[in-house]
């Protein structure tokens, strides 16, 4: 049906008529829509002025319907979020249900520019679906990448906590289940007496229709799209057909948006990876996972032990947790119960790299989601394409035993644990170890780090104090200091990663390229080089050779990157190499002619 009105509405709520009835008397561009539109309320109060459209848009929403009066007639305004404002359309109160093919174009023109508005949208569209329908109830449950289980992703409509009763299914279990395994719609009008459906509070609220439909892809399937009543009158044909129409469509967007998200987050993985930056690309992927479930907390335990966490999650020793037999497990959350999960929800996720568990990732929720298990299926999807970089069958441990980043910061981690300088016992021995670092190839004589460390102390009072902080580095990083009889060296281990040592030594391979090849190495090195070697100590007075060493380095790579960028006709690159030639150095005239000559 085509509505009344259609305004557009910039980011301040400012209104563009693009078509209204003359009978609504909508002119005036420019103004404030609830100045142009004057609706209120059905007891008479204005309510433009508080827009509830506006206001649910403006949280995230890609939809939002009102009611309201207009010049005496009963109305309802519909919003839509667009890339640059939100489109207002207003129809008659008792118009047609919407086009839900226009309703999921809409939606997955949202998704593709806010995937992080996922769960939100998703319901957000199921409640379109309902009311156009007139159902009561609408669910979607995802499959999981392996074909394993059927997980609700998206609820709305009325008494939800009856359908969460049950949120996780097997192939051919329950009608989830039977639908994914058969690949066929299953309806009924008489649920109650049906020993297929599984939970028992929908039955004994009196629900009866139920029709249940696959979410098909050309190759695989997707998900299950559900929809109950308790009205046992309902032309199930008729709801058949909606769905035929809009459900490769709806199975096409999920898939798009899930692949593409985990593509995105394959790019920035690889090229930590490519770098060396092992467990960078490992934090990487988990602030990815984070960002997509809204998650407080999340981890993730490799087969070997190793564990890496992000934000807060509850304590829990995994050794027996049914996910590492292939189930999803959890905790006050309608999923068979983890045996060894205590306190607070959580959700547990198996991680599959070819055709194996290679690892369990934990959710944590500080205020569970609705439903508690959406964020399961997207987080599984998102990860598909890049568990097989992160955990290969053939090393047993691909993040390095020790780890410093120290370019334009200082963080180190041992055994995948990020150590601060707590973890060292004395924060000198924290600042022994970057003294050691700046001077890895060389060893230094015992009354020179005493000077160095501690020169306002008495010389013996002094060596005292570097045996003290020598015994604390080697407790915190066991076997990483050797002695020489008055002289100390450092002994890094063979499996090691040093950002600094890495971007050396990348440097000295593009020396010997050219053309795209060099480009290429080029640019993994300078991603490494974030800033001045110890840049949280920049006063450090033991670094400076080493520190104005590096940045000599960077700056003279990023002249060639440029050269390198300009010649192969990447203008963009060549720009941005420039520019970060004059952050580091902002007289360097080679760079600024150039940077000038490109902006014309």
């Amino acid at each position: 049906m085509k509505p009344l009105a259609r305004l557009r509405l910039d980011p301040k709520g400012v209104a563009t008529v693009l078509e209204a009835d003359p009978s609504l008397d909508l002119e005036g561009n420019g103004l404030p829509c609830a100045l142009l539109v004057q609706g209120q309320d059905p007891f008479g109060r204005p309510l433009c002025p508080r827009c509830p459209v506006q206001r649910e848009l403006r949280r995230g929403a890609y939809r939002a319907s009102t009611p309201l009066l207009v010049k005496g007639r009963r109305l309802r305004c519909q919003g839509y979020r667009e890339a640059e404002g939100f489109l207002v359309e207003l129809y008659p109160e008792r118009a047609e249900p919407p086009d839900l093919l226009l309703e999921l174009s809409r939606l997955t023109q949202h998704l593709l520019r806010n995937p992080e508005g996922f769960p939100q949208a998703l319901e957000d569209f199921l409640r379109a679906l309902r009311l156009a329908l007139g159902m009561e109830a609408a669910e979607l449950f995802l499959i999981d990448p392996e074909g394993h289980h059927l997980i609700l992703t998206a609820y709305e409509g009325l008494h939800r906590e009856a359908f969460l009763e049950r949120p996780w299914f097997q192939l051919g279990e329950g009608y989830p289940g039977i639908v994914a395994l058969r690949r066929e719609p299953l309806v009924t009008h008489a649920l109650g007496e049906d020993p297929r459906y599984l939970r028992q509070k929908v039955k004994q609220l009196g629900y009866q229709t139920y029709v249940c439909c696959p979410l098909e892809l050309p190759h695989s399937l997707i998900g299950v799209l559900n929809l109950a009543s308790r009205d046992p009158r309902l032309d199930h044909e008729a709801l058949l057909d909606s769905l035929g129409r809009i459900g490769p469509l709806f199975a096409s967007t999920l898939y798009t948006l899930l692949t593409r998200l985990g593509e995105v987050g394959l790019e920035a993985i690889a090229q930590h990876l490519l770098r060396g930056e092992a467990s960078e690309a490992l934090l990487t992927f988990l602030q990815k996972v984070r960002r997509l479930t809204g998650a407080t907390g999340v981890q993730v335990v490799a087969r070997e032990g190793r564990r890496v966490a992000l934000g807060w999650v509850p304590p829990c020793t995994m050794k027996n947790c049914p996910a590492w037999r292939g189930e999803v497990a959890g905790l006050k959350n309608g999923l068979p119960d983890c045996p060894e999960a205590e306190g607070r929800p959580r959700i547990c996720l198996p991680l599959w790299a070819k055709g194996e568990v290679v690892a369990v990732q934990t959710l944590f929720h500080a205020r569970p989601p609705r439903p508690p298990t959406g964020p399961a299926a997207p987080a599984l999807w998102l990860e598909r394409v890049v568990l097989p970089l992160l955990f290969p069958k053939e090393e047993a441990r691909p993040i390095p035993e020790l780890e410093v980043y120290a370019l334009g910061g200082f963080r180190v981690r041992y055994r995948g644990r990020e150590l601060g300088p707590r973890d060292f016992g004395r924060r000198g021995a924290y600042q022994l170890l970057k003294l050691l670092l700046a001077n890895k190839d060389r060893a230094l004589y015992a009354e020179d780090l005493a000077e160095t460390l501690f020169p306002e102390l008495p010389p013996e009072k002094a060596r005292q104090e570097v045996y003290t902080l020598v015994y604390h580095l080697r407790k915190a990083l066991p076997g990483i200091v050797e002695r020489e009889g008055e002289y100390y060296r450092l002994r890094l281990p063979e499996d090691r990663f040093l950002d600094f040592e890495r971007f050396e030594a990348l440097m000295r391979k593009a020396d010997l390229e050219e053309g795209l090849a060099a480009f290429k190495t080029l640019r993994q090195a300078l991603e490494l080089y974030k800033g001045p070697l110890f840049g949280d100590d920049p006063y450090g007075e033991w670094a400076e050779a080493e520190r104005a060493y590096l940045q000599e380095r960077a700056l003279s790579g990023l002249l060639r990157l440029g050269e390198l960028a300009e010649a192969l006709g990447y203008q963009e690159v060549a720009k941005e190499a420039y520019a970060r030639a004059l952050k580091l150095e902002p007289f360097l005239e080679e760079a600024q002619r150039r940077l000038s000559f490109l902006k014309g």
